[in-house]
């Protein structure tokens, strides 16, 4: 009888070296929609840049300015980081991202809050909770779109306002007016006034919103630009040039057409059109409509004498808001001293 060797103590002893072996642990799998949530994120870190660049603060407060801005260069690097680890499937950021989503809740949609910003606050817990639900746990179909609902409404919030702010005036300008680098000074209201900088003179502030820019600002509607306000929100402006040439201060008509020259040198296509209302008792005033940076601009210039010099008053907005800022008549409104 042919030997067989017995196989079962091996078999029993190779059994037994891969019982010994350590299991290997699984690796943590976070939800399907993980990846979403930070490309949602990385978005939202654009928008926080579209929004430092375009928007300027809607406080005059300083030190709630400083928290918004802080909050915002915070919110962008934070955001990135969550955005790229997800996207690389890290679930160990999620608790940092639990953290970010409630605090910017809340931060945000308080801030919010408190400056009367209703659709803002709600756009900002819609975005958080949306969020929350994307990447914590595993959500169920009708939960994830929920969430995925809540994120794309905020965002569709936040182009509409784009487009709108576009609309009044173009995000270039708007980025240039965020940053600041030619306006002082706190915002001003309706009761302020202003007074001249070479002159004595004062003018009333026509609405609120207005901002005064530095001396010697590059860009003004006419020049030498002794006053110059600026609305950065409806992209309103009001300014006073002083004119020294004799013939323009003795001569009201002189004035006039002197005036008028440098509109339709400046804005080539200006058409004047005629003054609503009772002619103001200082020389004749011009208004009528051009184009500036592609839009439709509404103009009006009223003409004052004051000594040696003529204090030629301009304003000019949009045509859609030139009556919102009460720009109509806001010309008229300087004193000489």
């Amino acid at each position: 009888m042919e030997y067989i060797p017995d196989l079962t103590p091996a078999a029993t002893a190779l059994e037994r070296a891969h019982a010994l072996e350590a299991p290997t642990p699984a690796k943590a799998e976070g939800p399907p929609t993980l990846g979403l949530g930070g490309a949602i994120l990385l978005l939202n870190a654009v928008f926080h840049v579209f929004e430092f660049l375009f928007l300027p603060s809607q406080s005059s407060d300083g030190p709630l300015r400083a928290v918004q801005l802080a909050g915002t260069l915070v919110g962008v690097g934070v955001d990135a980081l969550l955005g790229i680890g997800f996207l690389r499937g890290k679930t160990s950021l999620r608790t940092l991202a639990l953290v970010r989503l409630i605090v910017g809740m809340f931060l945000f949609g308080g801030i919010s809050l408190l400056q009367g910003q209703f659709l803002f606050t709600l756009v900002t817990f819609a975005f958080s909770f949306g969020v929350m639900v994307l990447i914590w746990g595993k959500p169920s179909v009708t939960l994830a779109g929920a969430g995925l609902t809540a994120v794309m409404l905020a965002s569709l919030v936040e182009v509409i306002g784009f487009v709108k702010l576009d609309a009044t005036q173009s995000l270039d300008e708007r980025a240039r007016i965020a940053l600041r680098p030619d306006l002082q000074g706190r915002e001003l209201t309706h009761e302020d006034s202003i007074v001249g900088t070479k002159r004595a003179y004062s003018l009333r502030v026509p609405s609120d919103g207005w901002f005064r820019h530095k001396p010697d600002s590059p860009g003004a509607l006419d020049a030498p630009a002794d006053v110059w306000l600026s609305h950065p929100e409806r992209n309103g402006h009001l300014l006073v040039a002083l004119r020294s040439a004799p013939e323009e201060v003795l001569d009201p008509n002189e004035a006039r057409e002197a005036a008028l020259r440098d509109l339709r040198t400046r804005f080539p296509d200006f058409q004047e059109a005629e003054l609503e209302g009772p002619a103001p008792e200082t020389p004749p005033a011009i208004t009528g409509t051009a184009t500036r940076n592609g839009q439709a601009m509404r103009f009006e210039v009223s003409l004052h004498p004051a000594g040696d010099v003529l204090l030629r008053v301009t304003a000019a907005a949009p045509q859609g808001t030139f009556e919102t800022l009460q720009l109509a008549g806001a010309t008229t409104q300087v004193r000489p001293d």
